[in-house]
């Protein structure tokens, strides 16, 4: 029977310890938990090439969901070496075969249905690949092949994985200039959801839902500018951008004329050019089917 090891015995194990030495040189890292997955990232990292350390437990992925892909529009392209299982005392990868199953779509435009723009996993341009330890492969390629994609370890083992990407150059949000629209309070709620969409991701529906409805609760002419800008803040690994999205969405479905701040958007290229246009694509559908 294959043991189990806690992650905290993991990151303790001296294979992962050398690893974040070799990648990150002594710099400050984070280390990010996801639902199945852990992320090891420099706390500064570059604006335009990320290297990061992806630690899968025994049938982890990569997703929110293991019936989901992810999307990736930050990345130009990015590559994947599956350096092997890890157990705590050991002080070499165990070299495993067909041990990750790499899921992905072959194009961009995906059919979504859900409120968030992830994927489901199947469906037309849906391919599988299984992987073994010590392979390398490119997980996003610039003609959209991986633009969404999740990986799976089927193994009973820890498995770590090393990722490089080129990441596509973007504007960094400029919240002051959002000022005049906004009084103090309204100011105050911004400022702290921005800082915590940042520090949590996607994991700040659970622990604070108040400043969420504080925010979805501003006048919506205001309040969508900002959070438009808001979208071309960095992925660092905790969903950052797809959390304003979804926010966006929210507020836009109560109001049928908030898709024209994001139409203006797209021309004056605000914000990520994908966001926007799921936004009205979601925006679209919903006001046919509700008669809005």
């Amino acid at each position: 029977m294959t043991e189990i090891f806690t992650l905290e015995a993991i990151l303790n194990s001296t294979l992962v310890k050398s690893s974040i030495n070799v990648l990150f040189k002594n710099k400050a890292i984070e280390i990010i938990k996801r639902p199945a997955s852990i992320i090891i990232r420099l706390q500064k990292e570059s604006e335009d090439k990320a290297i990061r350390i992806i630690l899968l437990p025994p049938k982890g992925f990569t997703a929110n969901e293991i019936k989901e892909t992810n999307p990736h529009p930050e990345v130009r392209k990015a590559k994947i070496e599956i350096k092997g299982g890890v157990k705590p005392n050991k002080t070499g990868f165990n070299l495993l075969k067909n041990i990750v199953k790499y899921q992905y779509y072959t194009v961009r435009n995906v059919k979504i249905n859900s409120d968030i723009p992830y994927p489901y996993v199947g469906g037309e341009n849906y391919k599988e690949e299984i992987k073994s330890s010590k392979q390398e492969f490119f997980v996003v390629k610039e003609n959209g092949v991986g633009f969404y994609h999740s990986l799976v370890n089927l193994s009973d083992e820890w498995i770590l994985f090393v990722l490089n990407k080129e990441l596509r150059l973007q504007k960094t949000p400029n919240l002051q200039q959002f000022r005049s629209l906004l009084n103090m309070e309204q100011q105050k709620i911004i400022n702290k959801f921005y800082d915590e969409v940042m520090l949590y991701g996607d994991e700040l529906f659970e622990r604070d839902a108040k400043i969420v409805e504080q925010v979805c609760n501003i006048n919506m002419k205001k309040i969508i500018p900002v959070l438009i800008d808001m979208l071309n803040t960095l992925e660092t690994g905790k969903h950052q951008p797809c959390t304003i999205y979804a926010v966006i969405l929210n507020i836009c479905k109560k109001n049928k004329t908030a898709i024209s701040f994001i139409q203006d958007a797209i021309i004056k290229k605000t914000a990520p050019k994908y966001y926007l246009e799921e936004l009205i694509t979601k925006l679209t559908k919903y006001s046919i089917k509700n008669k809005i």
